[in-house]
Order: C-alpha cells, then sequence, then structure tokens
C-alpha cells in the first residue's frame, strides 16, 4: 500500500513537473527571437518601480489566472547601435503572467534588461513564468553582448 501511494505521489509530482518545460533564460536567445519577430520591440536597460504588494500570492494548492496588470514608472535606457544610450521614462503596465501554479516575477527598484513589444498607449512589460522578457542584474558582458547584437555582429546565446 505504502509503494502505490508513493507511486501516486511521484506521478502528481512529476505531471507538475513536466507541465511548465522551459529552456534556460538567456538575454541573447530572447534578443534573436524578437529580432525575428514580425512585431517591433525595445530593448530597455533600467529600473522598474511599482508597488511588490501588487505582485500575485503565490499558492501551489491552486492554478492561478493572469492578473491584472500593474501600473509602474521605467527609468532607464532603450538600445541603440551605440549600446544602451537613448534615455527612456515612461509609465508602463507590468503584467505578470501565470501557467498553471508558475507565475513569473518581478522587482521593484533592481537594475534589469527588458524586452518590450512595442504597443500603445501604454508599454506593456511582461514578466512570463519561464523568465525569459526580463533579466534582473544584467553583467556588463551581457549588456555589451546586446550592443554587438544590435550592431549586427556575432549574435550567439551565452553558453552556461
Amino acid at each position: 500500500m505504502k509503494s502505490l501511494l508513493l507511486a501516486a505521489a511521484l506521478a502528481t509530482v512529476s505531471a507538475q513537473a513536466q507541465a511548465l518545460s522551459c529552456m534556460r533564460p538567456d538575454p541573447i536567445r530572447t534578443f534573436q527571437q524578437v529580432a525575428a519577430a514580425p512585431e517591433s520591440y525595445y530593448v530597455l536597460y533600467g529600473q522598474l518601480r511599482f508597488d511588490e504588494a501588487d505582485l500575485p500570492v503565490r499558492d501551489l494548492s491552486q492554478q492561478l489566472r493572469n492578473p491584472e496588470p500593474i501600473t509602474a514608472r521605467f527609468e532607464g535606457k532603450g538600445l541603440t547601435r551605440q549600446g544602451f544610450t537613448s534615455d527612456y521614462q515612461s509609465d508602463v503596465m507590468l503584467q505578470i503572467d501565470c501557467a498553471s501554479i508558475w507565475c513569473g516575477g518581478a522587482r521593484s527598484g533592481v537594475d534589469a534588461v527588458y524586452f518590450v513589444r512595442v504597443t500603445e498607449p501604454l508599454v506593456t512589460m511582461y514578466a512570463t513564468p519561464c523568465g525569459d522578457m526580463i533579466f534582473e542584474e544584467p553583467s556588463q558582458a551581457t549588456l555589451d553582448m546586446l550592443t554587438t547584437c544590435m550592431q549586427g555582429g556575432d549574435c550567439s546565446p551565452q553558453p552556461f
């Protein structure tokens, strides 16, 4: 009987673990994906400020639906061929996306690179469950590599 219960528990955990399958987030891979997309994107570096109390509360006992967008303010720079040189300040929306019990996340006041689809009237930043649109505290090497990608240079995903 114990082995049957253990097998049932392992099957449940395995099903949940397989429900969300993400590649290791990599800002260079994300750059390649958005560069190939038919939509236009901003690549921004700076700080997003919002009330973290508005973030969804994670409850592993239930599936979460995408919560309402959170009002935020972004201050930083946009990526150009010369690097992160274009001033960019704007009110924005932060959308936390969820897939089953997994939700994206963001922190207020932390330096990060944001890949943001160009929309009107307010720009919406998406925090995806796989963490592939927001990259907190990037290294200078990552920022330099994104500039190289923007310039059309070698744009290969970073090794593990």
